[in-house]
């Protein structure tokens, strides 16, 4: 039990890190390569490549060559279902937060 708790444990520090969450959100999207993603999200080459490595550590993207670049992608459907189950299930779990949250933004921009 305790081998399967690690990799659970490993499994879920990957999708801890908002980058990390952020770069999942845009290959479920659409394939992207490294530099796409320094562009999109602001970060370095270094920052962006230490991520990748620890995603796909965790069979959660896969890439092939395009040219001289990588193009990223979620690794298989299932990965990309799970991805829009957690984003469901946040947002039903924290609905009356967000609510009060977008409330009092929309009150911030009435007159």
């Amino acid at each position: 039990m305790n081998e399967i708790s690690n990799y659970i444990s490993d499994f879920l520090k990957a999708l801890s890190d908002q980058t990390r969450l952020d770069i999942l959100f845009l290959l479920q999207k659409e394939p992207r390569t490294s530099a796409d993603l320094q562009e999109l999200l602001d970060r370095s080459q270094s920052t962006i490549s230490q991520h990748l490595k620890i995603l796909y550590s965790n069979n959660l993207i896969s890439y092939e060559k395009d040219k001289k670049e990588n193009l990223y992608s979620i690794k298989d459907t299932q990965t990309s279902n799970f991805l829009s189950e957690i984003n469901s299930f946040v947002i039903q779990k924290n609905k009356e937060r967000l609510e009060n949250f977008i409330d009092s933004d929309l009150r911030d921009l009435l007159p």
